[in-house]
């Protein structure tokens, strides 16, 4: 790895090994030599960057040179090749997208690395979540993990570091999407599933892009069955993308289950203009051999309190030209 003139030269992803090395639950990590890993790591997500006193008290502004002031030191591990830092912040830790695609995908870079088993080491979460271990229950039942108190500070005489698997809403190894589908295979217990469902993904429970006309919608949606995953189990979610020939959904972190998609499962996200340039789904379809189709449509301003992890541009609902939905569909 090398920072020089704020250009980072490495390859798309790596597995890096950090020596004395303080890890914190904001999450950042402050190698011996007093660098500051975040970009390919764990990027500093804007309010942490921008508007730092608010936030937390490491640092103050955000620059070439950053004055960093970790908190005390509460936990020391000495182990060899041993533990894994796996960050993640607190507003994105229940978020299927990234916990899917930010954290779990890099257990390949270890199995690829080293060929071996990665539950083999013991993992450092920054944060915790409910939704990774629902998944590392279902999935990865003997994985071992570790999640930091907030506000802590670890530190490791040696810590496994692997990079991010994307970069700007897009998928930056075209391996991984596939990597991840072939985990399926645990839930599903290697069953031969044939896709026969048309699914519609609704939002009920969500702060924003609710469809306001999904009453019509639905009725125009012949032969489509409805789903909201927040009711169903992860092995319930896993066999209906399985057995999915058509999705039909807003945009949101739920649409990471097309991981479980066959190819040439037809995905329609319903999105709207000021979203537009979202890729993540398109991205991920078409590394996944999906026929990927997004729907612009017209919105409803909501006139709610912003949450802190959503966006001004994105308190809308959804209205849907449904005649025009209806034609791209087949």
């Amino acid at each position: 790895m090398c920072i020089r003139d704020r250009i980072y030269n490495t390859l798309p992803t790596f597995v890096a090994d950090f020596n004395n090395c303080s890890v914190n639950s904001l999450p950042v990590l402050v190698t011996e030599d007093r660098k500051l890993i975040t970009s390919h790591v764990w990027p500093l997500i804007a309010k942490y960057r921008d508007k730092p006193k608010k936030v937390h008290d490491i640092f103050t502004e955000w620059g070439d040179k950053i004055d960093v002031t970790m908190p005390p030191i509460t936990e020391q591990f000495h182990g060899t090749w041993k533990y894994v830092w796996l960050p993640i912040d607190e507003y994105s830790a229940e978020n299927p997208w990234h916990i899917w695609i930010d954290v779990i995908s890099k257990f390949r870079l270890i199995e690829k690395r080293w060929s071996t088993n990665f539950e083999k080491y013991v993992f450092i979460l920054s944060n915790s979540s409910k939704y990774f271990d629902k998944v590392v229950k279902t999935f990865f039942p003997d994985l071992k993990y570790i999640v930091m108190p907030k506000n802590e500070t670890w530190r490791f005489s040696h810590l496994i570091v692997p990079s991010m698997s994307n970069y700007k809403d897009g998928i930056i190894t075209p391996h991984m999407p596939n990597w991840l589908r072939h985990l399926s295979n645990i839930p599903l217990k290697r069953q031969k599933i044939k896709p026969h469902r048309k699914i519609f993904l609704t939002r009920k429970d969500a702060e924003n892009r609710n469809i306001k006309n999904q009453r019509e919608l639905l009725l125009a949606l012949k032969g489509f069955e409805t789903i909201t995953l927040e009711e169903l189990s992860i092995e319930e979610q896993v066999k209906a993308f399985a057995e999915a020939t058509h999705v039909v959904a807003p945009h949101g972190a739920g649409l990471v289950n097309t991981l479980w998609c066959n190819e040439g499962t037809k995905v329609y996200e319903l999105s709207h203009e000021a979203f537009a340039y979202k890729k993540v789904y398109p991205s991920l379809s078409h590394h996944l051999g999906l026929e990927h189709t997004v729907i612009i449509c017209d919105t409803e301003k909501l006139n709610v309190k912003k949450p802190k992890n959503k966006k001004s541009k994105d308190m809308v609902d959804l209205k849907i030209d449904i005649p025009n939905l209806i034609r791209h569909i087949d």
